[in-house]
C-alpha cells in the first residue's frame, strides 16, 4: 500500500520555484509524485514567511526572502523524505542550502540569536504541517501512531540540524569578521602611515566618518594575560566623553590585549570643556590609556595617533605602574623631551650631574628644586607643599644647584627640562 505521503498535493501550479529546488526534489517526484513535491514548495514558502514576520530583518528584499525560502524548501523535502521512509532515521535534515542562509546570515551581520530563533519558528511551521497532513492522509487507524512516530523522527533531528546551522554560522561570521578587520587595520595602517586613500571608500570601509573633529585613543592591558581586547572596548567611550559626547567611534583590535579607537564630533572644537578646567581623565584597573589632541578630517584622525603613540611610549618608561590613563597634551613637553630616551639621558647627565643619580638622597634634591623652580622661586610655598621648613629648602636647593653646578643669575630653561625628563626616567629600565 503508498505511503500517505503519495497522496500529498498543492494548492497552485509552480513553474520558477522548479528551477532552484536542490537534488532532493527529484528523489520526491521520483518517489512520491509531483504532488508531493508542490506540497513541499509551499510548505517551505509558509515556513520562510512566517519566519519573516517574526524577524523582519531575516526578509528585507526579495532576493533576502528566496534565499530564505529555498533553505526551507530544502529542509522541508528532507523531513518528508524522513516521513515516508525515503531515507534511514539515522537521516539529517542539514542540506547545502541550509549552510548557504546561515553563511548568508553572518555575512549580513546578524545574530546569532537570530538564525536560532529562524530554526525554532521555522521548525514549529514544519512540524505542524507534517502533522496536519498526516491526520488528513494516514489511514485512521494508524493516525496516533503515525503522529508519534512523526514527532519522534523530527525532534530526533533537530539537534544535528541546528548544530550545523549554527556552526556555518560562527564559522562564517569569524571569517567575515576577521577579513573585515583585517582590512580595517590595513586601511587605517595607510593612514596612520601618511599614505593616500580614498575618503569615501575609507568612510563606507571603517563605517567611521573621517571629517569632523577626533580624538585617538590607544588603550592596552597593564598585565601580560590582562583584559583582552574585547573587554578593552568598554573604556573607550567613557574617556572619549571626557571631551566629548561622539557622534561616532572605531575601535580597531591590535592583538589580543591593545586597541586603537577614535571618536568623532561634528563640532570643531573641545566641546563643554572650558580652558584649564578639564577634569582628570578616567583610570580603568589594569589598563593603561593614552589620548592624542583633537585634530580635524583625515590630517586629525592620523595626527591624533601618532600622538597617543609617542604618549604610549613614553608611559612605557615607567613599567612599574601599573595603570595609567594620560593625554597628549598634558605631557606633550615630556614627549619632546623623551622622544629619543637615549638621548634625553645624556642630556639629563649633562645638565643634572651628579643630581640626576639614582639615590633617595638625590631624588629628594630633585623633587625640592622642581618645586622651587616651578613656584617662581617661593621657598614658603615650597615648604608649605613638602611640610618642611624653609631653611631646609633653602640648604636642599643649594646643594641641588650645587652638585648640578648651576649658577647664579644663569637661565634654568635646560635644568628645568632636565629635571622633568628625569622624573619619567626615573624607574626606567636602562640606568642613567
Amino acid at each position: 500500500m503508498a505511503h500517505w505521503t503519495s497522496r500529498l498535493v498543492g494548492t497552485r501550479p509552480h513553474g520558477p520555484e522548479l528551477e532552484w529546488l536542490s537534488p532532493d526534489a527529484d528523489h520526491i517526484r521520483s518517489a512520491l509524485g509531483d504532488g508531493a513535491v508542490n506540497w513541499a514548495i509551499e510548505a517551505g514558502e509558509r515556513i520562510a514567511t512566517k519566519i519573516t514576520s517574526e524577524i523582519p530583518p531575516l526578509g528585507e528584499g526579495r532576493p533576502h526572502f528566496n534565499a530564505l525560502r529555498r533553505a526551507t524548501t530544502s529542509t522541508t523535502m528532507r523531513a518528508l523524505a524522513l516521513a515516508a521512509g525515503l531515507v534511514g532515521s539515522g537521516a539529517s535534515l542539514s542540506s547545502v542550502e541550509e549552510v548557504e542562509i546561515a553563511q548568508d546570515f553572518a555575512r549580513r551581520g546578524l545574530e546569532l540569536n537570530d538564525l536560532l530563533r529562524s530554526i525554532r519558528v521555522g521548525y514549529a511551521v514544519l512540524a505542524a504541517a507534517l502533522l496536519d497532513a498526516a491526520m488528513q492522509m494516514a489511514p485512521q487507524a494508524d493516525t496516533s501512531a503515525e503522529l508519534r512516530r512523526i514527532s519522534v523522527l523530527l525532534f530526533e533531528v533537530l539537534d544535528d540540524f541546528t548544530t550545523v546551522a549554527a556552526t556555518a554560522f560562527l564559522d562564517e561570521q569569524n571569517t567575515w569578521t576577521a577579513s573585515v578587520a583585517a582590512a580595517r587595520f590595513d586601511l587605517v595602517k595607510n593612514i596612520v602611515d601618511g599614505h593616500p586613500v580614498d575618503p569615501d571608500h575609507a568612510e563606507r570601509l571603517l563605517a567611521y566618518p573621517l571629517s569632523g573633529t577626533h580624538v585617538a585613543v590607544i588603550a592596552w592591558s597593564a598585565t601580560p594575560g590582562g583584559v583582552s581586547g574585547h573587554d578593552l572596548r568598554t573604556v573607550v567611550d567613557p574617556v572619549l566623553r571626557h571631551w566629548w559626547a561622539p557622534s561616532a567611534t572605531l575601535v580597531i583590535p591590535v592583538g589580543s590585549h591593545t586597541i586603537w579607537a577614535w571618536g568623532a564630533s561634528a563640532g570643531s572644537g573641545r566641546a563643554g570643556l572650558a580652558s584649564g578646567a578639564r577634569a582628570e581623565l578616567p583610570k580603568f584597573d589594569g589598563v593603561n590609556i593614552v589620548t592624542g589632541q583633537c585634530g580635524h578630517g583625515i590630517e586629525g584622525f592620523r595626527r591624533s595617533h601618532l600622538e597617543a603613540g609617542a604618549v604610549e611610549r613614553l608611559v612605557r618608561l615607567r613599567p612599574e605602574r601599573a595603570h595609567i590613563t594620560t593625554a597628549h597634551e598634558d605631557v606633550d613637553l615630556e614627549v619632546l623631551l623623551l622622544s629619543d630616551p637615549e638621548a634625553a639621558r645624556q642630556f639629563v647627565t649633562r645638565h643634572l650631574g651628579p643630581l640626576a643619580a639614582d639615590d633617595p638622597r638625590m631624588a629628594e634634591l630633585r623633587s625640592t628644586l622642581r618645586r622651587y623652580l616651578d613656584t617662581a622661586r617661593s621657598i614658603s610655598k615650597v615648604a608649605a607643599e613638602e611640610h618642611i621648613s624653609r631653611n631646609t629648602v633653602t640648604y636642599r636647593v643649594q646643594q641641588a644647584f650645587s652638585l648640578c653646578g648651576h649658577t647664579n643669575g644663569a637661565p634654568t630653561t635646560k635644568l628645568r627640562a632636565a629635571l622633568l625628563a628625569r622624573e619619567w626616567l626615573d624607574n626606567s629600565t636602562t640606568p642613567l
